[in-house]
């Protein structure tokens, strides 16, 4: 591993050399291009830093308020099936009562036509 970061530095340093040397600009250009392109990534982070707060505050408020929207959903239609079960009871016995009369019905009446068994 000694090797490798002796090597890994003496390649980043002759690399850097060998840029100086061999670049087309000065180093007062080089050093003002540097200097505009630290500038524009800070500004193009702090835009997107800024928006990534607004982002969180949003899914937080949009979690708020979902919570409060289907709270409110679940208390509103368990109302109506309530309001509906308790309007709809007299109806509902009445209808069962029916049928029980209809089925005994049924089996009186299939009860005197059925031949007795031998």
């Amino acid at each position: 591993m000694k090797d490798f970061t002796q090597g890994l530095l003496f390649g980043v340093i002759v690399g850097g050399l060998v840029t100086l040397l061999n670049t087309p600009r000065s180093g007062k250009e080089n050093r003002v291009r540097l200097q505009e392109y630290i500038e524009d990534n800070t500004e193009s982070f702090e835009v997107l830093n800024e928006d990534l707060v607004r982002l969180k505050a949003s899914i937080n408020r949009l979690t708020t308020e979902g919570f409060g929207v289907v709270n409110t959903a679940t208390q509103e239609i368990t109302a109506s099936v309530e309001d509906f079960t308790v309007k709809n009871e007299p109806r509902i016995r009445r209808v069962t009562d029916r049928l029980t009369e209809l089925t005994e019905t049924v089996e009186r009446e299939t009860a005197k036509y059925e031949m007795p068994k031998a």
